[in-house]
């Protein structure tokens, strides 16, 4: 890695003698030769340097953004593009720029879980090399689905709905990999809208989970679920089942002997995705006569989807099933 504190130190001592013309000459030469050496990091510090200490040089200010993009597409993986060409081809060269360096390269053995089913794993993988299997379990049954592997894409609907795991994938082989973890979404949504519009349709057309799934009848909610409407009262609770925070009101949208979902207005994205994960305290009331009284129900969210005018749904498994009896009253 290149030493460039001398030099640095020196466009210091420029800046302070008002030589501006001097500085910008040397930041260029650094900025240049780091980018070449694919030392980005700095080379990006330098130019921002470089726009601080004179915006009015346009013409290196313009130069080093496109040297410093051009080294970066030419040091991407050549096997990874080549599998991936018809999606880069879509993007503008600053979009796969961005998309590459904020991805990471994963290896996995034979037999070694990527993601299990139940869990959280907010990350989409672009698979580079190798075979995988698709998994699910349901009613204590291990159901295989299919397999995926070179120029496959898996975990759109964590990456992109917040939602747990509704399946597992396992390395049949050696395994290689790109892998993006959705804390970039947020910024990305605002600073690249375009770039998360492309992945997001890229990843559900190309996503064969969804296939395997439909193919072997797989239903995630086997449970029955029943329309029902009505406030909740809806408590953050820790693990020991304290209360965090004040509680907040939902609207019942439907319920099973498992879980419920309900409706809630929560303007801003990050804190929808914050709810995933957490153990809630439900208090709620169902139209039977059998019922005296509100249910208060443990839970966890796993999943959380939203919708137009700010409004998310929020679904919830409880921590102890209530029973069938219950719930055939409200047919």
């Amino acid at each position: 890695m290149m030493d460039t504190s001398r030099e640095e130190q020196l466009v210091e001592e420029y800046i302070q003698e008002e030589d501006l013309e001097a500085a910008v000459k040397l930041l260029y030469a650094l900025i240049v030769k780091l980018a070449r050496q694919k030392q980005f990091s700095k080379a990006e510090a330098l130019r921002d340097k470089l726009l601080e200490t004179d915006p009015t040089a346009l013409t290196e200010i313009i130069k080093t953004a496109e040297i410093i993009e051009e080294e970066k597409i030419v040091s991407m993986d050549k096997t990874h593009k080549e599998i991936w060409a018809k999606f880069y081809d879509t993007l503008t060269s600053e979009e796969a720029s961005i998309l590459y360096y904020a991805m990471k390269q994963s290896e996995y053995e034979p037999d070694q879980v990527v993601f299990q089913q139940g869990t959280l794993h907010p990350k989409l993988y672009f698979i580079d090399h190798g075979q995988l299997k698709l998994t699910c379990k349901e009613r204590n049954r291990e159901t295989f689905l299919g397999r995926i592997g070179e120029g496959d894409i898996i975990g759109e609907e964590m990456f992109f709905t917040n939602s747990v795991c509704t399946i597992s994938l396992i390395a049949t082989s050696l395994v290689k990999a790109h892998c993006l973890d959705n804390s970039r979404l947020s910024d990305w949504e605002k600073q690249h809208p375009a770039l998360v519009a492309k992945l997001n349709d890229f990843a559900k057309k190309t996503n064969r989970a969804s296939g395997f799934l439909r193919n072997y009848q797989f239903d995630r909610r086997h449970q029955k679920r029943h329309r029902v409407t009505g406030k909740c009262q809806v408590q953050i609770i820790n693990a020991s089942g304290e209360p965090m925070g004040r509680p907040f009101y939902g609207e019942l949208n439907d319920i099973s002997v498992g879980g419920l979902a309900f409706l809630a207005r929560i303007t801003r994205k990050e804190t929808a995705r914050m709810l995933l994960g957490r153990r809630l305290r439900i208090i709620f009331d169902l139209p039977l006569e059998s019922l005296k009284e509100p249910l208060d129900q443990p839970g966890t969210v796993v999943a959380v989807r939203e919708y137009a005018f700010e409004d998310c749904s929020v679904h919830v498994k409880f921590r102890h099933p209530l029973g069938q009896e219950l719930l055939d009253g409200l047919e």
